[in-house]
């Protein structure tokens, strides 16, 4: 798992806004996004938000890893 975090924050974000990158795989995204994620973060007393585009096969493996854990955690009261 460390290692796939490591490849994660080394992925080159692409600074063309006519260009869209999966941010989970890098894939290059025609037109609109399938998918956004939503990363949250506390910087002092200011909580940021960030949303950015997933293609379609990221967009459904996260969906799906957050539907499995959010049944996990009903299973365990």
């Amino acid at each position: 798992m460390i290692a796939s975090a490591r490849w994660w924050y080394t992925t080159p974000v692409s600074t063309d806004e006519s260009e869209q990158r999966c941010h989970a795989c890098g894939e290059a995204i025609q037109g609109e996004a399938p998918g956004r994620g939503l990363l949250l973060w506390v910087r002092g007393d200011e909580v940021l938000r960030e949303e950015p585009p997933l293609c379609q096969r990221c967009a459904l493996a996260v969906s799906m890893a957050a539907l499995s854990r959010w049944e996990i955690e009903e299973e365990e009261g």
